[in-house]
């Protein structure tokens, strides 16, 4: 095999297993009682479900850059077949993510069109994006798109709310628009990583939703005292609006209400404060961490490098 094709397969097949083992770690982490507040726990399980791809990602760079530094140009070297399956699994796990994906922006585009057949603008206080309401069957409130983004609301939601409930609504759409959630929820459906193809990764996924979900509806204390009690009437009044047998259309959003149980977010809000944020650590910290672990990757290359060329020399 040519200088080329060998450093195809070193990058394909230290992606798999390494993204293979990343799964395994989050799986086994994700198992294990979350602390803090709903933000925290949103933050830890986002980190745990990209843990498998930004292993993989990492292992399958520093492959690469070892191999190009240290690996003699020499026209053509055997590689085995078990490297070769792992190329190949590694090859499967990208073309697997590029049909999600193309399936979820087609499908996100679809409903957004059939949306915004009837759509006009309304001003929303405070909105960074352009707000429509629209006519659908389900009394959606939702922050839609990934590049280009907008909200849109039912008609019947201006109706039955009032303007303190439907200022508590905007506000937990802006905590969604101001962390780039639809953007999140779009990663985790079309990550090309084992964990994608299992029902561990579905369930940290909704996990990760239902906490988010609670951490938005933790914001609404911004706007005033009264605004976690506004948004406890805003999702029971948009609870009953919805039809019999209609559920909310599954997108990449950032949705208000999908059609579950409201009650554990209703009790929350009327039976406690919200909960202090957790102090984040700075820029100059997280810096700092990022720059040590490369100046630790580039040391290891020569190391890397010896892995490589024994799998290649010994593996059948």
């Amino acid at each position: 095999m040519t200088f080329d094709g060998r450093l195809a397969v070193v990058a394909l097949s230290t992606f798999a297993l390494a993204a293979s083992a990343g799964s395994v770690v989050a799986i086994q982490a994700s198992r294990g009682r979350l602390r803090g507040s709903p933000g925290a726990q949103a933050r830890t399980l986002f980190g745990l479900r990209m843990l498998p791809v930004g292993v993989g990602l990492a292992a399958m760079t520093q492959g690469i850059l070892s191999f190009l530094v240290f690996e003699p140009r020499r026209e053509q070297e055997a590689v085995g077949v078990l490297l070769t399956a792992l190329a190949a699994t590694g090859i499967a796990l990208y073309a697997v993510a590029l049909a999600r994906w193309v399936r979820v922006t087609l499908a996100t585009d679809r409903v957004v069109r059939g949306w915004m057949r009837t759509a006009t603008p309304v001003v929303v206080d405070r909105m960074s994006v352009p707000c429509h309401a629209i006519d659908a069957r389900f009394p959606v409130v939702a922050v839609v798109g990934i590049f280009r983004r907008r909200l849109v609301v039912a008609r019947q939601v201006l109706a039955a709310c009032s303007p303190a409930e439907l200022a508590a609504i905007w506000a937990h759409e802006r905590w969604h628009l101001t962390r780039h959630d639809n953007i999140r929820r779009a990663l985790m459906a079309c990550l090309p990583d084992p964990l994608s193809m299992t029902d561990a990764g579905e369930r940290l996924a909704a996990r990760w939703h239902e906490v988010n979900e609670l951490a938005a509806d933790d914001s609404v204390g911004e706007i005033g005292p009264t605004g976690r009690c506004d948004l406890a009437a805003a999702l029971l009044n948009v609870a009953r609006l919805v039809p019999a047998g209609s559920p909310m259309t599954l997108l990449p959003a950032s949705a208000l209400y999908r059609g579950e149980d409201v009650g554990l977010r209703v009790r929350r809000l009327i039976g406690s404060a919200a909960p202090r944020p957790r102090t984040r650590s700075s820029r100059l910290h997280r810096f700092a961490i990022g720059f040590a672990v490369v100046v630790a990757a580039g040391l290891a290359l020569h190391g890397m490098h010896e892995v490589v060329e024994a799998a290649v020399t010994y593996l059948p």
